[in-house]
């Protein structure tokens, strides 16, 4: 008991605002969830491929006994809007990657755990590693799941999450009875309906999930897109446990100036270099400079700015195709007699097909 009091004073020290413990046992009810959406076609692409590693702590650490499980707020408040036409990122990807942060933060506390106990064993997580990082968090009494599938806890949903999985026996703490009640805000404000149950969501329909993957954006959801870049924060914003979230304490998930805020234009004419300039520390930069430009090319679109004809017309003698693609797209949505002719010049020398079809489609009004 003693060493996990220690645990939890010094974790308040360097900063964690949550943190609970449970035991190393397998999580066979949350494989069983998983692999029926599997089965439904409802798995999302980002979620772990090998189920049994995933749910099996002992397979990722042999000896295992328990799994510290933290959580740091990252809510920065209300920041006014800078001027100009601007894309949207979700709070997650307004600082510094919070896989570093929660990282760095996971190092001290293994530092600390070899210190009191040499020779113990310890595996530190972020979201990308091998174990269930929500579902420990809520064994662990961190929150319980929202009908909008994220933890809610006591500082609300803006919660980034991370663990460490040890040979150290520690006492857990206990998980937390809670549910959301009749509120179903949530499922009512999804742009998409991707929100199909409570707890249930459709990754092809979710446009948190959608502006990270890669190819062509599905087109009946191009408009409910707005101005996002990179996530969504809706299901969050209208929740009542976030209502009074706090302001994180954490400096590192403040944007350093208006990089919350990406000036369109300047995005769409980066190169590698000035991409990872601007985007390389935020947790937005990880899928690369097209992904971004492509969304970004979809939030002028749904600007309908004519001032942006110009860009827009040079995107179509991009070597990428998905640029040329959703720069027609933007070109349609913009509409004009000069819209139209750089679509018809486009369309007389393009030669991928996926491209040629959204000229069309464009030319044609259908988007």
């Amino acid at each position: 008991m003693r060493l996990k009091e220690a645990l939890f004073c010094y974790a308040r020290e360097i900063g964690i605002d949550l943190m609970g413990i449970t035991g190393a046992e397998a999580f066979p009810a949350a494989r069983q969830t998983l692999a029926d959406r599997r089965r439904q076609g409802l798995y999302a692409p980002f979620a772990p491929r090998d189920l049994v590693r995933a749910c099996d702590p002992a397979l990722s650490l042999p000896g295992a006994r328990s799994i510290i499980a933290v959580g740091l707020g990252y809510y920065q408040g209300k920041l006014s809007p800078p001027p100009g036409h601007r894309g949207k990122l979700a709070r997650i990807a307004w600082g510094e990657d919070y896989h570093r942060v929660v990282g760095a933060k996971l190092t001290l506390l293994q530092d600390f755990l070899q210190r009191e106990v040499p020779g113990s064993r310890n595996l530190a997580f972020v979201d990308t590693g091998p174990l269930l990082d929500k579902e420990v968090a809520r064994r662990a009494g961190l929150g319980w799941f929202g009908k909008n599938t994220l933890l809610l806890t006591r500082l609300g949903s803006w919660v980034v999450l991370g663990g460490i999985l040890t040979t150290i026996e520690l006492p857990p703490t206990s998980p937390q009875g809670k549910d959301c009640g009749a509120c179903d805000l949530c499922l009512r404000a999804c742009p998409t309906g991707a929100l199909l149950a409570p707890g249930v969501l459709d990754p092809d329909r979710c446009l948190s999930c959608l502006t990270q993957q890669k190819g062509f954006f599905p087109l009946e959801l191009r408009r409910a897109l707005g101005l996002r870049l990179y996530g969504c924060d809706t299901c969050q914003e209208v929740c009542p446990h976030n209502r009074h979230a706090p302001v994180t304490s954490e400096p590192a998930f403040f944007p350093r100036g208006q990089e919350h805020r990406p000036q369109l234009a300047e995005l769409l004419v980066m190169n590698n270099r000035e991409f990872k300039g601007a985007f390389g520390a935020s947790a937005a930069g990880w899928r690369g400079r097209t992904v971004l430009q492509r969304n970004a090319l979809l939030a002028v679109g749904n600007l309908g700015e004519p001032d942006f004809l110009p860009l827009l017309k040079n995107c179509l003698q991009d070597s990428r195709p998905i640029i040329r693609g959703h720069g027609a797209w933007a070109l349609g949505r913009l509409g004009g007699r000069r819209a139209r002719e750089a679509l018809e010049r486009a369309l007389a020398g393009e030669g991928d097909p996926q491209v040629q079809r959204e000229i069309r489609l464009a030319l044609a009004g259908n988007i």
